[in-house]
């Protein structure tokens, strides 16, 4: 099983488990649910969850430079690589590169200028093909971070912003109502905690 497919079912089952969690505490909580406790709720949840916030943007803002930086050293010593033993120099890494790599146009040269034997070529074009593949793959970590990053945002701030403006209206609301809105900011918190967990460790190697 591919650890994107991991973490995808850890997701279900993280925000099954969430959700059931919260049915039972609707269930339980909501006849005898105290609404003055709703401020002191609502407060909590605007200081943890803004200092989480700012502690999760610097993570994973680090960890998103790690990867770009890792990348940008690969590419720099694969270009002096091929430069060195063709003679062929890239700008930089481009598409044409990744093409010449994978139609075996670099090691085709190499073999051409020095009288290379096939294992030779092979074990050349071996490298070349990893380091592409090892290339690709933090490309797309690093996009996977960024995508799931705006997902874990809507779920820190939200819950911050309607602990805000709850504040100011919860005298106006009923019991039930405020109760329902309390679990609702919980849940929603407790889903942007799994989802920058699960962010962050989907950005590791």
């Amino acid at each position: 099983m591919s650890k994107s497919i991991r973490s995808q079912w850890v997701v279900i089952l993280f925000v099954v488990v969430i959700v059931l969690v919260w049915i039972l505490y609707y269930v339980i909580g909501s006849p005898s649910f105290n609404r003055n406790n709703a401020v002191s709720i609502y407060g909590t949840v605007i200081q943890g969850m803004s200092a989480l916030l700012s502690v999760a943007l610097a993570v994973v803002i680090f960890r998103i430079q790690s990867l770009e930086n890792r990348n940008q050293s690969l590419e720099q010593s694969t270009l002096d690589y091929i430069h060195r033993i063709t003679q062929w120099t890239y700008p930089q890494w481009i598409p044409s590169l990744e093409e010449n790599i994978r139609d075996r146009s670099i090691t085709e040269r190499y073999s051409q200028s020095h009288g290379t034997s096939e294992e030779e070529r092979n074990l050349q074009q071996k490298r070349l093909e990893e380091t592409l593949n090892l290339h690709t793959a933090t490309d797309q970590r690093i996009q996977r971070t960024k995508d799931r990053i705006m997902i874990t945002l809507a779920f820190l701030i939200t819950p911050i912003l309607m602990s805000f403006f709850l504040l100011m209206v919860s005298d106006a609301f009923a019991s039930l109502v405020t109760f329902y809105s309390v679990s609702t900011v919980i849940l929603l918190s407790a889903c942007g905690i799994v989802f920058l967990i699960l962010t962050v460790l989907d950005s590791l190697p």
